[in-house]
């Protein structure tokens, strides 16, 4: 990003977090594409596909989409939604003073998404009643009675979909910056930096996937070697639910 373009996006950036609720905003936008991937992983059961190690990366291919999508209806909503009005002094000057309220993006001040919470969870409810025994169920000195192999499987997949939870969690750490982006760059798409010389035009999209494609691809990982490790720990099961259900009647 060349440095014109870096002080407009550190403009709208401060503008968001003075007018609006960016993190917030992302948050309930991972939500939904949580929602996304857990009805695609429910599906792809349905439709027979059994294996965790294969259902999750699908599932999160498919999530990822529907979260450009609705990055993209973010974007449509402040550009005519919201009014979102480009100031002449942000499109052809670069503030030498600091940042106040009288300059740069207009924002009506209501422009946020209502809601929030943290980024989608991918676990899943058992999709059957079926009770999963266990053979021969060993005292292993990790809290639940498992054998080693199990246990320590179950261990290596809880620890990787917090790491998938994590990557979440960064997107919405870096929503300020993200948005504001989006926002910079969208407005360039649609023509409405018309007066501004010597700046590249770039699609909203290269900056959304530029700065999301990474934790996307560590969640991936993540849940693959969660799912991978769970269908491991218990072959006979298909989904998060039913390996709870056989953690718990081990316990017992």
């Amino acid at each position: 990003m060349d440095q014109e373009r870096k002080r407009r996006v550190e403009i709208v950036k401060r503008r968001l977090l003075q007018t609006s609720t960016p993190r917030i905003q992302v948050a309930l936008i991972l939500s939904l594409t949580g929602l996304a991937g857990f009805l695609t992983s429910f599906s792809l059961l349905n439709l027979g596909v059994l294996w965790m190690w294969l259902r999750y990366p699908l599932a999160i291919l498919i999530s990822y989409c529907v979260f450009l999508l609705l990055l993209a209806l973010w974007l449509w909503w402040q550009r005519r939604g919201r009014d979102v009005d480009f100031d002449s002094s942000v499109l052809e000057l670069i503030p030498s003073e600091p940042f106040s309220h009288g300059e740069g993006f207009q924002f009506d001040g209501t422009g946020d998404f209502g809601g929030g919470g943290a980024g989608g969870s991918w676990g899943e409810s058992a999709s059957s009643s079926t009770t999963v025994a266990t053979d021969s169920p060993a005292s292993s000195g990790i809290g639940v009675d498992l054998d080693l192999e199990e246990g320590w499987l179950i261990v290596i997949a809880i620890v990787a979909l917090i790491g998938g939870l994590i990557a979440s969690f960064y997107v919405i750490y870096i929503a300020p910056l993200l948005l504001a982006e989006i926002l910079v760059d969208g407005a360039l798409v649609a023509g409405l930096y018309k007066r501004v010389k010597h700046i590249e035009s770039r699609h909203w999209l290269r900056a959304a996937v530029r700065q999301t494609l990474l934790p996307a691809v560590l969640a991936t990982v993540f849940f693959t070697i969660a799912g991978y490790a769970l269908q491991k720990a218990v072959p006979e099961a298909h989904s998060i639910g039913e390996v709870w259900s056989h953690v718990m009647e081990v316990e017992r």
